[in-house]
């Protein structure tokens, strides 16, 4: 009996430690479970992998451009690779939605441009307010007003349309997009009725205003320099309140006694709930690449206004344009309607 009961004892013991040594492996994987994951939220160990670019604009693009150009001085620092994937169509909905769908590990960004998209459609499948973080404001976009017309000037512009109402027509790349709002706007400010003939994009409004279909457009200044050198295409008015540097003769739309209304821009955001130590990692990699004497060169290339700053600022930016976006549109009668 005795010796029945030592084996019971001697067994019941062996049982226990191994409960306990059982429990002490499983406590230390827990553990290491939540460090590495601490680890990761921290930043200290992103990135391990490739990072993904969603970019809502085709190839070619001056945005495309603008991602790929920082996208490798970035991928030098980090020492892995950025990989652009572009995502064009359906007014940018397309790819804001697969960035906004996608995992808040810092494993896809994407670039947009402004996010008061819900101004615009009705039935938007994404909050553009809650389901993007902010990383970076990149640059601000140099646009013109470039025409071939009778008229040399904004002034003179304005003249014909009181004069001949209905004499001019505006190419725009559809509703509520940026030519679109400044036509509406200067139509509200100068009191005229300028007409605006849409199309799919800046690419189709170059051959109508060539040929005369139309009579003015907005084009971004880089792109418009060389057509203007050529003497195919007037420049008219640089959108905005300051001359640009590479037209320093060209008016700007202040100096004509007009605003612009609304501004254009675009940045990097994240997935929402992506870590904020991811976040301002990838704003401290983005800013610094900005610094980098070819891409300053670049940006003075294209005529982008490069910004830069961080996550925190381009918040609170978005805040406030999104703000001022809503009241010019009450202002011009822009609602919302069912994206297509």
């Amino acid at each position: 009996m005795k010796d029945l009961i030592d084996y019971a004892y001697h067994t019941e013991e062996t049982v226990t430690k191994s409960i306990h040594r059982l429990a002490a492996v499983l406590l230390t994987a827990v553990l290491v479970l939540f460090a590495a994951q601490a680890t990761a939220q921290s930043g200290e160990t992103y990135p391990v992998q490739p990072i993904r670019i969603i970019v809502p604009f085709p190839a070619g693009a001056v945005m495309d451009s603008t991602a790929r150009t920082l996208g490798q001085e970035v991928s030098k620092s980090i020492g892995q690779q950025l990989i652009i994937e572009n995502r064009p169509g359906g007014s940018f909905i397309i790819g804001n939605l697969a960035c906004a769908k996608a995992a808040p590990d810092g494993y896809t960004i994407c670039l947009n441009t402004n996010t008061y998209s819900d101004l615009v459609f009705s039935n938007l499948p994404y909050d553009p307010h809650t389901d993007f973080a902010p990383i970076i404001h990149l640059a601000g976009i140099s646009s013109m007003l470039v025409a071939n017309a009778p008229f040399n000037s904004f002034k003179e512009m304005i003249a014909l349309s009181k004069a001949k109402p209905g004499s001019i027509n505006w190419g725009t790349w559809g509703h509520a997009t940026a030519p679109d709002i400044h036509l509406r706007w200067i139509n509200h400010q100068m009191g005229v009725n300028i007409t605006a003939v849409p199309y799919k994009g800046g690419t189709q409004t170059i051959p109508a205003v060539i040929s005369g279909e139309i009579q003015i457009t907005q084009l971004a200044v880089g792109f418009s320099m060389p057509m203007i050198r050529a003497g195919k295409l007037k420049a008219i008015a640089i959108i905005g309140d300051r001359r640009s540097p590479q037209l320093p003769d060209v008016p700007a739309l202040a100096e004509e006694g007009a605003s612009t209304g609304i501004l254009s821009y675009f940045g990097l955001f994240a997935p929402a709930k992506t870590p904020k130590p991811i976040v301002d990692r990838l704003n401290s990699e983005f800013d610094k690449a900005m610094r980098v004497p070819s891409v300053q060169e670049f940006f003075r290339k294209t005529t982008l206004e490069a910004i830069g700053g961080s996550a925190e600022q381009f918040s609170t930016f978005l805040k406030a344009d999104g703000a001022n976006a809503a009241k010019v549109f009450k202002t011009i009668g822009i609602r919302p309607v069912a994206a297509n």
